[in-house]
């Protein structure tokens, strides 16, 4: 008479190539997500600037006097400090242009900035 034996599942070892491979990949993913003119110039910024303008909103829109399709969104980072965005109205939507604080973000600085190019929008955003 034989017996036989119950070992359980069995379970691969699973190779750090392949992790390495894996976390490489969801890396390379999240880079192109927010790879764009903004982040690679002003890196950390452009990122604080677009989760403030999610999180929190326009503190303030302006609209460029030259381009009637390119909008300025400032958002207040923190208690005394601006940044803005630039987004540009195309036909397929909302295309972000770049993402700053201006000096060192003191509202006196950036209001100076955008008087030259803009004028303060209190109209409805066109998307």
């Amino acid at each position: 008479m034989s017996t036989t034996t119950w070992e359980g599942p069995r379970y691969r070892k699973i190779s750090w190539s392949i992790v390495f491979l894996f976390l490489l990949l969801l890396i390379g993913l999240a880079v192109v997500q927010v790879r764009s003119h903004a982040v690679i110039r002003h890196g950390a910024d452009a990122i604080e600037i677009r989760a403030c303008l999610e999180k929190n909103g326009e503190y303030q829109v302006w609209k460029s006097i030259s381009d009637p399709n390119k909008f300025f969104r400032i958002c207040e980072l923190e208690p005394g400090k601006f940044g803005f965005q630039i987004v540009q109205c195309v036909r397929g939507g909302v295309c972000e242009k770049t993402a700053f604080t201006k000096g060192e973000g003191k509202w006196s600085e950036l209001v100076k900035y955008l008087k030259k190019i803009a004028e303060q929008f209190n109209g409805d955003l066109p998307w």
